[in-house]
């Protein structure tokens, strides 16, 4: 009889540890096959470190450490964080970020002004979990002082994208901001998360774009606050006085609905789903998001199964509609005279 109960105690043992293993892996943002992925997401901010002629490369580290306690899958800096003369990509730079990486198993995105070719940018540095290079996006659109001081625009106007392992990102820095087709390229081409590298908050146009585009957005800044916005322009969460850094998780499958013809559908699946999803209302906009917690759980899945019509495509249909009827009062029109 004893001999049972120990194999009993065993077996549950071996439940809680895999349970606890598979739930500190999709905490940390590892596979989660068959389902939506979580990121663990972090941005600083140099908020109140002192510029002018000061190397801030280990400053900025410091804070960075600090925000190591998050578990983040990625990180960003600000713009030209380091506040260095222009380096090679494979410089001291990536060489100490490189090392934070492998450390923290993390991606980074980093500010950087390179020299290439006889040229300088102002770029944007991507790096993997074990500290490569895997990402480059150079400044589409400098400012007249830039140029004025040399700085290159880079190539491509419209931006790319890069492949993680968590989904599609793209990179946005700094007066990027007032081009709005590079931010509509990034969401067309796939992006669930853009990250912006700068040297202020923006802080009207950042939400606005967030929610334009319904994506989210990472602001990481030189000066104010660094946000994470959710896709509807909401702020999840900031830097501040009594912390210089800003985490957030977010689940990259989150769709926006308009509650016409979704309400009661919504409901159905926040009944049977529970803690498995997450559903938030916004009462006063008549939207609903409803995102998978679930790792084993696609929104995709659910906006299939439940007959869910997300709102681009709620706008796409009634505005084909609406043609169709413009044409059709044209003919009747045509027709009587």
């Amino acid at each position: 009889m004893r001999l049972l109960t120990f194999r009993r105690m065993g077996l549950l043992f071996a439940c809680a540890l895999a349970l606890t293993v598979a739930f500190r892996g999709n905490a940390l943002g590892a596979s989660q096959p068959g389902g939506d992925r979580t990121v663990r997401v972090v941005t600083i901010s140099q908020d109140g470190l002192e510029f002018g002629s000061h190397d801030l490369l280990e400053p900025t580290l410091e804070r960075l450490n600090r925000a190591g306690s998050f578990h983040p899958d990625i990180a960003c800096l600000p713009e030209l964080f380091s506040n260095r003369a222009p380096e090679e990509v494979q410089g001291v730079v990536t060489e100490r970020l490189a090392g934070w990486a492998r450390e923290h198993s993390s991606y980074v995105i980093y500010g950087l002004k390179t020299k290439q070719g006889g040229l300088v940018y102002n770029s944007a540095i991507l790096l993997d979990r074990k500290g490569q290079v895997i990402g480059q996006y150079n400044k589409a659109h400098p400012t007249e002082g830039e140029m004025k001081e040399r700085v290159t625009p880079g190539e491509d106007v419209l931006p790319p994208v890069f492949t993680t392992d968590f989904g599609v990102i793209g990179i946005q820095i700094c007066f990027d901001v007032n081009w709005r087709d590079g931010w509509r390229h990034l969401k067309e081409q796939g992006a669930k998360i853009v990250f912006w590298p700068s040297a202020y908050p923006a802080g009207r146009q950042i939400p606005a774009l967030a929610l334009t585009n319904q994506i989210y957005v990472v602001s990481a800044v030189e000066g104010g606050a660094a946000h994470i916005y959710d896709i509807t322009g909401e702020p999840l969460a900031a830097s501040g006085r009594y912390q210089e850094w800003a985490g957030a998780v977010l689940p990259l499958g989150k769709r926006l609905f308009e509650v016409d013809y979704n309400a009661p559908k919504v409901q159905e699946i926040q009944k049977k789903y529970g803690a498995r999803v997450e559903v938030t209302w916004y009462h006063d906009s008549d939207w609903v998001t409803v995102a998978s917690l679930d790792p084993n759980l696609r929104t995709e899945d659910l906006i299939k199964d439940y007959g869910l019509t997300p709102l681009d495509d709620y706008i796409a249909r009634s505005t084909k509609e609406q043609d169709q009827a413009r044409a059709e009062a044209e003919r009747k029109v045509q027709a009587a005279k």
